[in-house]
């Protein structure tokens, strides 16, 4: 249609999207740190930097403009409070409610909380990184488990960082990550609830890990089974393989599962197309650390047998959505395509790489899959690229690049290798995932404009974005590529956002609600 307008219902989506926040921390957490400039408190030091790339990193952090943060043992709360340079944390875990308009570096765990907003990176030395659905970190999130520095006070009152790696420790042999073994669950248009079961059983002092799992998929009323080993044997260096049966999707990139969840359940706005599919998985990969980045490469096999789970436009049956369960455009009974059932059996290698220096925040990830065997014999090579940057413009304004990119060469490959594009997430002014194929291309621009004068209890600074989407997907070829230029002003979490497709002025589209990217 030319004039669409979709409003997310605020309170929906947070109660639901709000079940992925992080548990709550001990209440030794209650202490509170309200910075509002840079601290002059505390002068630390790397003094001993020790073998890889955390203490260059460090040494980086505490050159640039940095407010130190030292806590007792217990942790500290940086509350609902904005902090406008990079801030290290002494003796972790930290909660984080508030603003962060550099990188956050914590000696510890970091702790999400619903409406923190980390401008740069969240980088957990000696612990990890709890999530909150409701929290947006702009940078990458680097955990750094099996290394930490002692904060050791000198003459002058400077404290001095000294490296130290964690003796290896018993891992306990068996035990029920999440809730008693229940993991978090996920909601979308095919599987209705999906409810995962298993406990972890670990060896070798925790570097071999085994999981097995049974899912449970209440629209489909099935059980599938699935199990993955994990054998770390260095520090730097894992194999991997995953055997399972599970409803697939290639839009994981648009949204990520529990956003999609919150969004399918309480609007029936779930942006992925599925088929199903028995798939084994051996991967190896081996971390390369620098002193301003670290790549992931990996190889792997991979081999897969795809059915359908189709769905046409005479569908009756879908599960439940407080809104749009009966929508065939938009809703829950959107037509899922067909697939052609069969066996794809392929070598795989790729890698992921990140920026741990300065300014400038990047990710990347790229797979690639040879196909050595499929159905009607089609010989392919398909490699799907993810990648984001961040870099600092004038003042505290940022240039942001998004980009999700997929080439085929060689057949035409099976359609459970076909990509999509179009709706919320991807081009707003087209119709849900209306082009799809083996060639995909996807670039989001953003210059980020924080509105500094206007402090909102609560949610910090309103921005302004100025957005401009190009994107486009087919068979054997790209399209005409579709353009959306307009703006989004977000408060915290809140965002409104105006689109119209430059080449139709026509067609524009509005959006009320929240968002995490």
């Amino acid at each position: 249609m030319a004039w669409r307008r979709r409003a997310v219902p605020v309170l929906v989506g947070a109660v639901l999207a709000g079940l992925a926040a992080g548990p709550a921390p001990r209440a030794g957490l209650a202490q509170s740190a309200r910075p509002s400039q840079p601290a002059s408190g505390p002068t630390i030091v790397v003094r001993d930097a020790g073998p890889g790339v955390v203490g260059p990193l460090l040494r980086d952090a505490i050159r640039r403009p940095h407010t130190v943060i030292a806590a007792a043992d217990t942790g500290i709360v940086l509350a609902r409070a904005t902090i406008p340079t990079t801030a290290i944390v002494l003796r972790g875990p930290v909660r984080v409610e508030g603003r962060v308009e550099g990188d956050l570096i914590a000696l510890g765990d970091i702790v999400l909380r619903p409406g923190a907003l980390i401008e740069g990176r969240a980088i957990a030395v000696g612990g990890v990184i709890v999530n909150s659905a409701l929290a947006t970190v702009r940078g990458t999130r680097l955990e750094f488990r099996d290394v930490t520095f002692d904060v050791v006070p000198t003459t002058g009152g400077t404290l001095a960082l000294d490296y130290r790696a964690f003796s290896p420790t018993a891992a306990p042999l068996f035990r029920f990550p999440g809730v008693f073994g229940l993991r978090i669950p996920s909601y979308d248009r095919i599987d209705g609830l999906s409810l995962m079961f298993g406990p972890e059983i670990a060896a070798r002092g925790g570097r071999l890990r085994v999981e097995p799992t049974a899912t449970y998929r209440s629209h489909l009323g099935e059980i599938d089974p699935g199990a993955r080993l994990t054998f770390e044997p260095g520090r730097r260096s894992r194999v991997t393989l995953d055997a399972r049966r599970n409803t697939w999707t290639n839009e994981r990139w648009i949204r990520g599962d529990l956003i999609n969840s919150a969004l399918a359940f309480g609007l029936g706005a779930d942006i992925r197309n599925y088929y199903r599919a028995d798939r084994v998985e051996l991967t190896l990969a081996r971390d390369v650390e620098s002193t301003t980045g670290l790549v992931t490469p990996f190889v792997g096999v991979l081999t897969e047998r795809a059915w359908s789970v189709a769905r046409d436009t005479s569908a009756t049956s879908a599960p439940y959505s407080i809104y749009r369960r009966r929508d065939r455009e938009e809703g829950m009974l959107r037509p899922n395509p067909a697939i052609g059932d069969g066996r794809i059996t392929s070598l795989l290698f790729g890698a992921t790489a990140s920026v741990l220096r300065g300014a400038i925040t990047a990710s990347a990830s790229a797979r690639g899959e040879l196909a050595l065997a499929s159905s009607a014999d089609a010989r392919f090579e398909q490699v799907t690229v993810d990648g984001t940057i961040g870099v600092p413009t004038f003042r505290d304004q940022r240039f942001v690049a998004l980009a999700h990119v997929v080439g085929t060469l060689g057949d035409r490959p099976p359609a459970q290798r076909f990509a999509y594009i179009g709706g919320g997430g991807t081009i707003p002014t087209m119709d849900v995932l209306s082009e799809g194929g083996d060639q995909l291309a996807w670039l989001e621009s953003r210059y980020v404009i924080p509105v500094a004068r206007i402090h909102v209890p609560f949610a910090g600074a309103p921005t302004i974005t100025l957005r401009h989407i190009v994107g486009g997907a087919g068979l054997d070829r790209l399209p005409a590529l579709t353009q959306n230029v307009g703006a989004r002003i977000a408060i915290g979490f809140l965002r409104a956002d105006y689109l119209v497709d430059p080449a139709d002025t026509r067609r524009h589209d509005v959006g009320i609600g929240f968002g995490f990217r």
